[in-house]
């Protein structure tokens, strides 16, 4: 990895972190400070390589551990820090129905795995709905998320991406 790269995932990981910080300072929805934290995730992808996004994704995730509430880490840990490149696997197929279906089974799995984490290990109840309820309204807001994040990366390649 070139310094040039590692300086990008450094000041990206700064940046994830102070997103996520700002999830206690202002009264804006968690899924929203989640989404645009997980932006920066392909930002190092497009930035650098396949290893500077992994590195910004386990650099914040340990440095939030630290510093950042358990449930708001979690999440991030979880699900909405890997997302973004588990999605550039995806959509490297270019079947859009084919990548539809592998991004919901993939939320599924972590869905489930984050309901075990969340009720079993940290006793933080995610939502008072009842899982079949639960899975139900989860997928519209999957792809929701994923089209917003799509958004927030087109918008990064067309207005910063060149600038910078």
């Amino acid at each position: 990895m070139k310094a040039k790269e590692l300086t990008v995932s450094a000041v990206l990981t700064a940046l994830t972190i102070v997103i996520l910080y700002l999830n206690l300072l202002l009264p804006i929805s968690t899924i929203s400070i989640l989404t645009l934290a997980s932006a920066l995730i392909p930002v190092a992808l497009i930035r650098g390589s396949i290893k500077s996004s992994i590195l910004v994704y386990i650099s914040s995730s340990i440095i939030g551990f630290f510093i950042l509430p358990l449930n708001i880490i979690l999440l991030y840990i979880l699900f909405f820090g890997v997302y973004g490149i588990i999605k550039y696997f995806i959509e490297k197929i270019n079947k859009l129905p084919i990548e539809i279906i592998l991004k919901i089974i993939f939320f599924n799995i972590i869905l489930v795995l984050s309901i075990f984490v969340f009720n079993s290990f940290v006793a933080i109840e995610i939502t008072k709905l009842p899982i079949y309820l639960l899975f139900i309204v989860a997928q519209p807001v999957f792809l929701i998320y994923d089209y917003a994040l799509s958004l927030l990366i087109s918008f990064y390649l067309d207005r910063i991406h060149k600038r910078i």
